[in-house]
């Protein structure tokens, strides 16, 4: 079926050339209006998939038919068109909630050619959209509706306090499990592990968080993410430890929908830069940043106390020696959104920020709220634990080999071929250090001190297998084969 356009253009010329050059194709059908007028009166007997509208017209100027369209027809895709120089009316537009703009040409063949390709971009884009915010409110939901667990514990791991979602793990009162050690059923490496994570605190180093397979009575398995918190003395030593537990198996479920509505936007938006050399005039994103006065620069940890103090909405980007880009898009002071790219490719959200370094200096540019919020969209950042603001005497950077940092690529195959969609959970000292799933190349990376770790791979049943790795260099790779 054509998607349906609303042409709105009050030259006759142009919308006899719209009709010529767009008419003709059988992806697209156009109902072409001479005003702003017009097109609210179409608008009102009609509906239209896509609206593609002039900025200079004598009734109504396209910015304010634009404000119209979002006041009452909220998610309808818009396409402004606009001349040379006119940069100030791009960012109005963009602002007001455009999701495009064609700036006009004097080949109606090429011109109208890019129009036909952007008006089917933001068509499949707003289907994207749609399904992508469904799957964001489905996952958020499923995270509001769990139950947490309570347990308070001693250093030895004897619970003195527990609630009744403890017990259900037990199918007996919570009650009945105090003096019992917290997962009595756990194996000897496994509380060996608990117990190191539970000693190491410190009044420093305070929380900690530990993942572990539980089955219920009913048989039923489920992943539960354990959130340590110690208690300390005036002495500096752990009195007790706060635990809460949530199981994060049908998190896991809702996540892994929401990542492919996630990848269906990225490929479809026009928002989103697609690789290294996508950074000219008619990306949205870089638009923005060469037509917008920076607050100021900042290293990253800095950059995050900073806009977290300001409460500020915007997009910091940061360019390497390496040949990278990596753009962080903040609500409220907060990095909401996150991309990294470089001649390899390009990553969004989580994996976009494992690459960044304190070292790193970021250049804030401040835009509207619904700029920032908008660029969050099919980028957003779920996982925070890279981007934590640091305490008043952060660890430095070290870059030598004996005690640095590298980053290791973890490749899956099974059968030989990419095994993608499993979750592969990074621990050191059982503690959980990462957590990913793998692309459609069976692979995922973290950024590593030196040293051992232990990979667990999951699947939606549960745990598939573990495997050690040492990381000893600045780039590595390790290659897991499944039976």
């Amino acid at each position: 079926m054509p998607v349906s356009v609303l042409y709105v253009d009050d030259e006759l010329p142009h919308l006899m050339l719209a009709q010529e050059y767009l008419g003709a194709s059988n992806k697209i059908s156009i109902t072409g209006v001479a005003s702003g007028k017009e097109a609210i009166d179409a608008l009102r007997t009609g509906q239209f998939d896509v609206i593609v509208s002039d900025y200079l017209m004598q009734d109504m100027d396209g910015i304010e038919l634009l404000r119209y369209v979002r006041a009452n027809y909220e998610g309808t895709p818009f396409i402004l068109f606009t001349g040379k120089g006119k940069e100030d009316i791009v960012i109005s537009a963009l602002n007001n909630g455009a999701d495009y703009y064609i700036r006009k040409g004097s080949d109606p063949v090429v011109q109208f050619s890019e129009l036909e390709q952007r008006i089917l971009q933001a068509h499949e884009g707003h289907h994207a959209k749609k399904e992508l915010t469904a799957r964001e409110q489905l996952y958020h939901s499923v995270l509001t509706v769990q139950t947490e667990i309570f347990v308070d514990l001693l250093p030895d791991l004897t619970i003195i306090r527990a609630n009744d979602a403890y017990g259900a793990l037990y199918a007996m009162p919570a009650t009945d499990l105090i003096g019992k050690k917290i997962f009595h059923d756990l194996s000897d490496e496994d509380r060996s592990g608990l117990l190191e994570t539970v000693r190491l605190l410190s009044p420093e180093n305070a929380v900690a968080d530990v993942e572990t397979l539980v089955t219920y009575p009913n048989g039923k398995q489920a992943q539960i993410l354990w959130h340590i918190e110690g208690i300390f003395g005036t002495d500096g030593n752990i009195v007790t430890a706060k635990v809460t537990g949530e199981d994060t198996s049908q998190a896991e479920v809702a996540r892994e929908v929401l990542q492919e509505s996630e990848l269906k936007y990225q490929q479809a938006s026009t928002d989103l830069p697609q690789h290294i050399g996508d950074f000219d005039e008619n990306v949205p994103l870089n638009f923005i940043i060469e037509n917008t006065s920076p607050l100021g620069s900042w290293q990253l940890p800095d950059l995050l106390k900073e806009m977290k103090f300001q409460k500020t909405f915007g997009i910091a980007s940061t360019t390497g020696a390496e040949g990278f880009r990596a753009f962080l898009v903040f609500l409220k002071g907060e990095a909401e959104g996150g991309i990294y790219i470089d001649r390899s490719g390009v990553l969004y959200g989580d994996r976009s920020v494992l690459f960044l370094k304190n070292s790193q200096t970021f250049t804030f540019y401040p835009t509207e709220p619904e700029i920032a919020s908008r660029f969050v969209t099919g980028c957003r950042i779920y996982d925070k634990s890279h981007l934590r603001v640091p305490a008043s005497n952060p660890i430095p950077e070290i870059s030598s080999r004996r005690k640095g940092i590298g980053n290791i690529t973890i490749g899956i195959e099974k059968e030989g071929l990419p095994a993608a969609g499993l979750r592969v959970t990074v621990k050191s000292g059982g503690k959980i250090v990462g957590n990913d799933v793998t692309s459609l190349q069976g692979q995922t990376s973290f950024q590593l001190l030196y040293g051992s770790y232990t990979g667990v791979i999951h699947n939606e049943s549960g745990i598939v297998t573990s495997f050690d790795f040492k990381l000893e260099e600045p780039e590595q790779n390790h290659t897991v084969t499944l039976s």
